[in-house]
């Protein structure tokens, strides 16, 4: 486990889609109407905080996680005990199964956006599981693709079959977190794949509420890169269903 302080990393989110293609034949922006407090997929970037697509540079850096306090990273593997086997010498060995690797982000909270994130409602044309559950669902999943069309996915799709749209290989499941330490040529992007939003909590006192946490999960292998200049560099190559 390895903490840093806000000061230290530069920390952004987006999508695993380079699409996000709701319909409107552009890329698409995960948003939250300020409003109405639901969940909305825009042609354009939204106006406040907003869920970018996987498209390039620009477009992560949209994506900007702001007043970050704090972020605890933490890598490990998932694994199981095999063995004795029946007329063998009784020896155990580990069996990896799957990496586990979590973020843990602690900011200053002064809007809803993570609330609704985290517990929704969506908008139910913009949800892959219709109106009754939008109501009472958030994005904590990223996308999934009906078709052509990009919706809020609800979890319940395998993410081997979160397909890219058009791709039988590439999969769109979760959100990627880039994590740039040391704003600078000389420092590194950790990159966090097919992360799924695991954890919201807001912290209380006697004034009222002061910081937000917000829990990431992923189970693929995550990335380490050296940036290319100034705010360049991150990793937008999409995921391999074989890297799951």
């Amino acid at each position: 486990m390895t903490y840093f302080l806000g000061r230290d990393v530069d920390a952004y989110i987006t999508t695993e889609s380079a699409t996000n293609d709701n319909g409107a034949g552009a890329t698409q922006f995960i948003e939250v109407d300020n409003g109405l407090n639901i969940l909305v997929i825009a042609g354009s970037a939204a106006s406040g905080a907003c869920i970018p697509p996987l498209v390039n540079d620009a477009t992560i850096l949209s994506g900007s996680i702001s007043d970050v306090t704090g972020i605890d990273l933490s890598i490990g593997v998932s694994d199981e005990d095999v063995g004795p086997f029946l007329g063998k010498a009784q020896i155990m060995q580990k069996v990896e199964l799957r990496k586990e690797t979590t973020v843990t982000i602690t900011r200053k909270k002064y809007n809803n956006f993570w609330d609704v994130i985290f517990n929704g409602p969506n908008t139910s044309s913009d949800f892959i599981a219709g109106s009754t559950e939008a109501l009472r669902m958030g994005a904590r999943f990223g996308v999934v693709y009906s078709g052509t069309t990009a919706k809020l996915s609800d979890g319940a799709t395998w993410m081997y079959n979160v397909l890219e749209k058009s791709s039988t290989t590439l999969t769109c499941s979760g959100y990627r977190l880039h994590m740039m330490l040391k704003n600078n040529t000389g420092g590194e992007i950790f990159t966090v794949k097919n992360a799924q939003m695991t954890g919201h909590t807001v912290s209380l006192n006697a004034d009222g509420v002061t910081e937000e946490t917000i829990e990431f999960t992923s189970s693929v292998t995550p990335g380490i890169s050296t940036p290319s200049g100034d705010l360049t560099g991150f990793d937008t190559a999409l995921t391999t269903i074989a890297e799951l």
